[in-house]
Order: structure tokens, then C-alpha cells, then sequence
């Protein structure tokens, strides 16, 4: 596979151009604020064609470059089921610390139509096929990307498990529990390459041997 990063404006999230080698489908996955520039330059540079967004879990800076995205390609997009009701009053799914910072963000937003992801579902999409694999603890319905393509597989992991840290579970549907379980869950997938939401890329054998979470 060919994975393409650009990082969007809003908490530098990683939104990434995927596409099975050689291909010119592609898959976006995740939507930070203003990404869409940067999604165009990597359309543009590698010829791209791209046919849906993922989203590994709803909070705002994940999301809120759905507007500009979809103004320029007409996608459907897929995200965790429990995380849909966080597309109505983005701004609200965070701390009250974040909503000063998300209040300019938030003025032009409109729930766009996204079709909800359930734990195990497949989906065949440019050549590529994406299993969505449960994730809570960070969100209620953050998602692990399991994306296969020519006998390779890489994993998106949102912001579950980072480069040497795991995501925060003290936002509004937030569980530690749930983290925990996910994390053991984490520990038991093959050794490969994982895309997180923010930050380098790493690989679960790394992180299972270095991460402190882990």
C-alpha cells in the first residue's frame, strides 16, 4: 500500500490519502480542520482518485474538515456508530477549555450525512478492504482501521494508541475501563505498521515492547 499524510491546521491531526499499490483509488482517512488543502496537494501530486472518508472517531479535530473536503469531492463518509451524535454540536464533545478554541471553527459547521461504522464491518473500497475493529475508552466509538491490500496490512489507530503514549480518557465519553480493554485487545494484533491520529507512524510490536501504556 501507499500511505500519503498531510497534517491539518487545528492540533496538527494527521489526515491520510490511502490506496493499494500502484492504484490511483484512494481512501481519505480522518478530516482535521482546513485539511482539504492538503488533501488536494496529495491528490494532485500522486493522481489520486479519491471514493470515501473514514473517520477513526468523532471529536472535532477529526471531523471538522468534513466541510471542505466534501465542498470538494463528493465522498460518503463512514465513523463509529456511538460517535454519530458528536456531529450535531461538535463543540460541545470536548472539555470546557477547547470551546473558546473551537468557537471560530464551529460558525459555518453542518452535520453532514455519514453512515455509521459497526464493530467487525468490512468494506470493500478501492481495492483496499477495511475492517473496522471497535475501540472505546478514547471515544465511545473509536475505531481501530484494520486496511488490507496485495497480502499487506496497516492499522489506524486514531488517537487509541500514539508513537509511545495513548489517548486521553478524561474528555466527555471518555473510560479508562473501556481504555484498558481496549489496550490489552491492542497488544494481541500482528506486527504491523500503524497510522496513528497524531504524531509518527510506529508498528504494534514496537509499541507493545516500548509503550509504558502497554
Amino acid at each position: 500500500m501507499d500511505v500519503f499524510v498531510t497534517q491539518a491546521e487545528f492540533l496538527d491531526v494527521n489526515c491520510y490519502a490511502v490506496r493499494a499499490d500502484g492504484a490511483q483509488q484512494c481512501v481519505f482517512i480522518d478530516a482535521g480542520f482546513d485539511c482539504s488543502p492538503g488533501l488536494d496537494r496529495l491528490v494532485s501530486e500522486e493522481r489520486l482518485d479519491p471514493q470515501a472518508v473514514l473517520l477513526t472517531h468523532g471529536h472535532p479535530d477529526h471531523i471538522l474538515g468534513l466541510t471542505g473536503v466534501l465542498a470538494r469531492w463528493d465522498l460518503p463518509v463512514h465513523l463509529g456508530a456511538p460517535d454519530l451524535h458528536r456531529l450535531e454540536r461538535p463543540a460541545e464533545t470536548l472539555s470546557p477549555q477547547f470551546a473558546p478554541m473551537l468557537a471560530p471553527l464551529v460558525r459555518d459547521w453542518s452535520a453532514p450525512e455519514v453512515k455509521g461504522l459497526e464493530n467487525g464491518q468490512i468494506l470493500e473500497i478501492a481495492g483496499l478492504s477495511i475492517t473496522a475493529v471497535a475501540a472505546p475508552g478514547h471515544t465511545e466509538g473509536s475505531m481501530l482501521l484494520r486496511v488490507r491490500a496485495d497480502g499487506e496490512e496497516v492499522i489506524f489507530t486514531g488517537d487509541v494508541v500514539f508513537a509511545g503514549a495513548m489517548g486521553r480518557v478524561d474528555l466527555p465519553g471518555g473510560d479508562a475501563e473501556a481504555m484498558a480493554e481496549t489496550l490489552r485487545a491492542f497488544t494481541t494484533l500482528p506486527d504491523v505498521a500503524i497510522y496513528p491520529g497524531h504524531g509518527p507512524r510506529s508498528r504494534v510490536g514496537h509499541e507493545v515492547a516500548t509503550n509504558p501504556f502497554l
